[in-house]
């Protein structure tokens, strides 16, 4: 997409009125729902914020909301920016980032296609890269601050993957980058590869998955362990609504995620740029407990189920609506937001997904089964 519209909005700190209402709804809904041995997370994605803009009110709901909940971390799907110049787009990702932040628990952030504003140099500044953010970049946006409290590869930490364990609850939440890309500048100056539309798992990363993220054989109870996947776009792009590219290599990242669900071994390699060589065998730590992987970046509302691996996107949080099906968003008006509160029993082994909405959309119930038993 070129350049979005800019809102000019200046958000006070008082939250108004709707927001203040939904906030209420929200609490009494949320606090219906199963609380006894649950995953809490909120969800939001796809802010495409600007400097001052009405997203800031959607980020001090989501700081009231953890002040009142008792939230396990709040996950950040990507593209939080609109696109701009790249001062422009820096203080938009700041703002918005610091807002989040400001959250009372634990705040993950990933990132999206458009987060390395790629799209800007591309149709304002052909043969350019110097409205680029590199990846070094996003990582003191998005993990510098943070990176004591999760588990980075640390042969690729520029990588932005990692995961956050909830020992607690036994619960791993692990965050995938779909725009693992190589950052090259080529000799006409612009980039090799714009992460606007090029995604990919790199080889690094899939080995980091099945060898780290999923390994928990250091776990005395690690049958007992569940995991939640989130990706700025669906981790496999089949069947999706509103998919737009493939991700090099998510064959191979679905692979290692239906044999860690299935207790199985995968073992697949290729060659060339995007080449990766992974291995992995959990025939002997059993059959995983993987709960559902979430994802953004469609900006639509849908849940499939996929080899039996439940697969669930949430509506874009800024003010457009870009399909016919989905709500209609109205700047001033609650419909101008929309995120999700996860509730997840996460004991036996048949359950429910329960996501509460904040916003434009509906309330929405999944049901998971974990392979085996």
């Amino acid at each position: 997409m070129k350049t979005k519209t800019v809102y000019e909005t200046k958000i006070e700190p008082q939250l108004p009125d709707y927001m203040n209402a939904e906030m209420d709804r929200v609490v009494k809904r949320w606090d219906e729902l199963p609380q006894e041995e649950a995953l809490r997370l909120l969800f939001v994605t796809d802010l495409h914020h600007w400097k001052g803009g009405n997203q800031l009110r959607t980020a001090r709901a989501i700081q009231e909301l953890t002040r009142r909940l008792p939230l396990d971390a709040v996950v950040c799907g990507g593209d939080h920016s609109l696109n701009g110049p790249l001062g422009d787009f820096m203080e938009s990702q700041r703002e918005i980032m610091r807002e989040l932040s400001a959250a009372a628990c634990p705040v993950l952030p990933l990132k999206g296609n458009h987060d390395d504003n790629s799209i800007h140099d591309f149709y304002h500044h052909p043969g350019s890269a110097g409205h680029v953010v590199f990846p070094e970049d996003s990582f003191d946006l998005y993990v510098q601050e943070r990176q004591d409290a999760v588990t980075l590869d640390p042969e690729h930490p520029l990588g932005l993957y990692y995961f956050c364990d909830i020992p607690e609850k036994r619960v791993r939440i692990v965050v995938l980058n779909i725009i693992d890309i190589p950052y090259r500048v080529t000799e006409k100056g612009n980039l090799q590869y714009n992460g606007q539309w090029k995604y990919a798992f790199s080889d690094r990363q899939l080995n980091w998955v099945a060898h780290k993220a999923f390994d928990f054989s250091s776990k005395a109870d690690a049958q007992n362990w569940r995991v939640v996947l989130f990706s700025h776009a669906s981790a496999l792009q089949e069947g999706v609504f509103g998919g737009d590219h493939g991700i090099e290599n998510d064959e191979a990242m679905w692979g290692i995620m239906k044999a860690f669900r299935n207790g199985t071994a995968y073992r697949s390699s290729r060659e060339g740029e995007f080449g990766y060589d992974v291995e992995a065998d959990y025939s002997q730590q059993g059959p995983g407990g993987l709960i559902a992987s979430f994802f953004g970046h469609v900006h639509f509302d849908q849940m499939l189920l996929k080899d039996g691996i439940r697969v669930i996107s949430t509506l874009n949080a800024y003010t457009k609506q870009d399909f016919e099906e989905a709500p209609a968003r109205t700047e001033g008006t609650v419909s101008e937001t929309a995120f999700d509160l996860i509730t997840i029993p996460v004991r036996g082994s048949e359950g429910k997904v329960y996501l509460t909405r904040f916003g434009a959309g509906e309330d929405r119930v999944a049901d998971y089964r974990l392979h085996g038993q």
